[in-house]
């Protein structure tokens, strides 16, 4: 049985939670330590104790076994059904931000015979694996639609196969009216980077010139909603995070958008991920827990990739495992962000190339670099998000490719607040326990107070 005991802040109060069954709920001192005997085998049954809570524990479900965990999806053959194409590492933009210094480097764009050849090959998979699509994404360092033209042939190529195509966008949001109108009537979806009211917008991502760029995604927003079109926000928050609340509560009252996604950044700076500054961690949760209540209240939704609660998996993301990742250098990568040659985690995420007739992968490297991911997680079986959050993203997590695998960070810290937030704000929601098997969509929602037991 897996158990985690949680002290909270308050004297004598625990939060009891069992992952894998998805159950929770608040106890004093002797309800942990019975649940904890009863986890290891060695309840004592005279125990008044154990007798008074039997009935509760009963009836919560926690005297159930845990269920086998969900199928590993880290092993197996190197078949993808996804191809993601990084397009390009040009961009309109100069975010403050980019961790990719899109625009400053280089240009480099992906050969669109290339991206066909990786439709070809997830394509393939689709059919043999007996899969109903196969999916494509545009992506990329830079801003994918400047390789407008190849966009529109990988497109076309795509819905060209005999199985259907599932094609999405991730993108700035600066298009033309025009470009706008092809990418509703040709695109399944699209994620925009958009991070909120104008003058965080047009400050946080100006265009070259320093102008803002709000006036011009904003149009394609409203376009987006006035025909239904299926799209996502992601917002990108900067210190002060208590700003951030204000920006969910101004898209969603201002848009049609139904999901929205955020992750923090700090030391703004450009071409790398900036470290945490002391304090800034517990307010980025703070105010992504304030987040969840305005979107949740407005019947949209919020989330944050290491704060999955009911989640029940062994890694945090496929793209290392499952996905085909293709960069305008031709090269294989297990990562969205690897869209060129100076990112410090290429030397262990760059696992073969393709070319337009041919693919070599490096099954060698892929090996050393799931060993890592592995070795990773494997050091997160004492944390209660070793299942929500399986190690983290490894590009985020590990300050470099020689990095201790048992090191945390404030990322850590910002993941475990984040779960613990979301826990209790699901018991206060159940009237003092959280359950919800496997087979039930997890929603969390604001209610107020909690019941403690025993």
């Amino acid at each position: 049985m897996q158990l985690n005991i949680i002290p909270l802040n308050q004297t004598d109060r625990y939060l009891i939670y069992r992952p894998l069954v998805r159950l929770a709920f608040i106890g004093n001192k002797k309800m942990a330590d019975i649940c904890e005997r009863i986890a290891q085998g060695e309840v004592d049954k005279e125990d008044p104790n154990y007798t008074k809570a039997l009935d509760f524990l009963r009836s919560v479900h926690f005297m159930q076994e845990d269920p086998p965990p969900p199928p590993s999806k880290t092993q197996g053959e190197f078949r993808p059904i996804l191809a993601v194409l990084l397009m390009t590492n040009r961009c309109q933009l100069r975010c403050i931000y980019c961790y990719a210094d899109a625009g400053e480097v280089p240009e480099q764009d992906l050969d669109a015979k290339v991206g066909q050849a990786a439709i070809d090959i997830v394509h393939e998979n689709a059919q043999q694996t007996g899969a109903k699509y196969f999916e494509v994404s545009f992506h990329g360092g830079g801003e994918p639609t400047l390789t407008w033209e190849a966009i529109k042939d990988c497109t076309a190529y795509a819905r060209g196969k005999p199985l259907p195509a599932r094609i999405t966008l991730t993108s700035n949001g600066v298009w033309s009216p025009t470009q706008c109108t092809w990418i509703m009537e040709n695109l399944d979806g699209v994620s925009l980077s958009m991070d909120g009211r104008q003058g965080t917008q047009d400050q946080q991502r100006p265009f070259l010139s320093g102008i803002g760029s709000f006036e011009i995604v904003w149009r394609n927003i409203q376009a987006m909603d006035a025909q239904g079109f299926d799209y996502a926000l992601r917002l990108t928050a900067t210190a002060p995070f208590e700003n951030f609340p204000k920006e969910i509560e101004y898209l969603c009252q201002e848009t049609a958008c139904q999901h929205f996604h955020v992750e923090p950044t700090f030391h703004i700076q450009r071409g790398m991920h900036g470290d945490p500054l002391p304090g800034d961690g517990k307010a980025f949760v703070g105010a992504f827990l304030e987040g969840v209540n305005i979107a949740e209240a407005a019947g949209r939704s919020l989330m944050y990739s290491g704060g999955r609660l009911g989640l029940v998996t062994d890694t945090f993301c496929t793209a290392p495992f499952q996905a085909l990742i293709v960069n305008p250098l031709g090269q294989l990568v297990t990562c969205y962000e690897l869209a060129g040659r100076d990112h410090p985690m290429n030397a262990i995420s760059v696992v073969g190339s393709l070319t337009p007739s041919e693919m070599t992968l490096d099954k060698d490297q892929r090996h050393r670099l799931h060993g890592l991911i592995a070795a990773r997680r494997d050091a997160c079986q004492d944390c209660f998000c070793y299942w929500s959050c399986a190690g983290d993203c490894y590009v985020r997590a590990l300050p470099g490719p020689e990095a201790d695998v048992r090191v945390r960070g404030e990322r850590c810290e910002i993941n475990r607040g984040i779960t613990l937030g979301l826990l209790l704000r699901q018991i206060a929601r159940g009237n003092g326990v959280w359950y919800a098997p496997l087979n039930t969509e997890v929603n969390p929602a604001n209610s107020q107070g909690t019941r403690i037991l025993l």
